[in-house]
């Protein structure tokens, strides 16, 4: 009995001893430490966050980045190799970069997003405005007048629209200057002039009137035809060859040319501008294209210098030519017109001691009838009377024949 009581307490004890052994294989079979199932999985779910848990294995692998420890914990880290940790440090450095390093794909990506922002969005880059040139620009406000009628444009460029035309000595307040280039304000925005016809408003030192002159005739007559006025259907021929020479040999358009030089220089010396319809004698200009000049510059005068001829070698003397009341191409202009004649044959005659004719009213002179300014032609004396034609050649006389002239447009003006 005592036998069979000791062979029950061992078989007991080897019961207990196997269920205890069945436990610790079902573990291993898990390939698993009992008590680690709970931390991996909080540590899953930690990685599922973002790796913010709680686990000290993930954080240390987000700390490291790279991972030089064995455990589980460096997971994060693992299969980071030596190339993707230059690659994080590169982009770190770059500021491009994650905290925990995301190889050489991480710093291509930002690479290319520096780069052009028109090829990004797959635009093609607008050409730039025309602008001023910064480098010589400057800016200032200051007062300007135009020195001759001189288109204002949106832009410093030819090219630019015309946004419209302003007259000489049209008033800006100019901003900036490039030197070719002139920002003005108008109408409260800001447009560009041509630099060379802009003067600061404190420099003008002109009395502010234009005369255009207009030396008669040429080297070589044009016989084509053109009309005597807008519209005509007469027609005259474009420019005379002038009178012909009586004593001196001098040509009227020679003769012309030298006063209407001595004019222009005596006008400039009075603070007059002056523009020239012509310098020399080797030129082709009609009448009509004459009259033109003197319009598109806006004249305040326009004086067309001519000398006289007759068949009566006896006639002598000057006269001016203007329009008539009922001109039909200009007539309007007729009282000034008539006036600056009045003027201008009173300031020569009395300039020259020359007897006065008379002022001849006529709507037969096609230099006249284009005009829209106020115009007078001045016939200086008869080339046809020995006299006179000796008198016109010599340089004393012109000078006198041009100061005259001069004394009559100030009259003219007021002056």
């Amino acid at each position: 009995m005592k036998i069979y009581k000791r062979w029950m307490v061992c078989l007991l004890i080897m019961a207990l001893a196997l269920s205890g052994c069945g436990n610790s294989g079902k573990n291993a079979e898990n390939g698993q430490p009992a008590g680690i199932q709970k931390a991996d999985a909080e540590s899953g779910q930690e990685h599922a966050d973002g790796g913010s848990g709680d686990s000290e294995a993930a954080r240390d692998g987000t700390e490291e980045g790279a991972g030089t420890g064995d455990s589980s914990a460096d997971g994060t880290a693992q299969g980071t190799d030596s190339k993707d940790k230059d690659g994080a440090k590169d982009a770190s450095a770059d500021g491009k970069g994650s905290e925990n390093g995301s190889g050489d794909s991480a710093a291509d990506g930002a690479a290319q997003g520096a780069g052009d922002p028109s090829e990004k969005d797959g635009k093609t880059k607008e050409p730039e405005a025309p602008a001023l040139n910064k480098e010589t620009a400057v800016y200032s406000r200051e007062e300007v007048v135009t020195t001759s009628s001189v288109n204002v444009r949106t832009a410093p460029s030819t090219d630019s629209e015309v946004y419209q035309t302003a007259a000489r000595r049209s008033e800006f307040v100019r901003t900036a200057d490039d030197g070719t280039w002139s920002a003005v304000e108008l109408d409260g925005k800001e447009y560009y002039v041509a630099s060379e016809y802009l003067m600061l408003k404190s420099e003008m030192k002109d009395n502010g009137f234009l005369v255009v002159i207009d030396a008669g005739h040429q080297g070589k007559g044009n016989s084509e035809q053109e009309p005597i006025g807008p519209g005509a259907s007469e027609t005259k021929a474009k420019v005379a060859s002038g009178t012909s020479r009586c004593v001196t040999g001098l040509n009227e358009y020679e003769l012309t040319l030298s006063v209407s030089l001595k004019l222009q220089a005596e006008l400039e010396a009075r603070g007059y501008q002056v523009v020239m319809v012509r310098t020399s004698h080797d030129v082709n200009i009609s009448n009509s294209e004459r009259a033109a000049i003197a319009n598109n510059a806006g004249a305040d005068a326009f004086i067309r210098v001519h000398a006289n001829g007759s068949e009566d070698s006896g006639q002598n003397g000057i006269l001016t030519i203007c329009p008539t009341s009922a001109n039909p191409y200009m007539g309007n202009l007729y009282s000034q017109c008539r006036s600056l004649s009045e003027c201008v044959l009173d300031g020569a005659v009395n300039a020259t001691g020359a007897n006065k004719q008379y002022i001849w009213e006529t709507d037969s002179m096609s230099g006249i009838n284009w005009c829209t300014v106020p115009v007078t032609i001045v016939e200086m004396g008869f080339m046809t009377n020995p006299t006179e034609d000796a008198n016109m050649a010599d340089e004393g006389y012109q000078q006198r024949l041009s100061t005259g002239i001069a004394d009559g447009l100030d009259a003219y003006f007021g002056i």
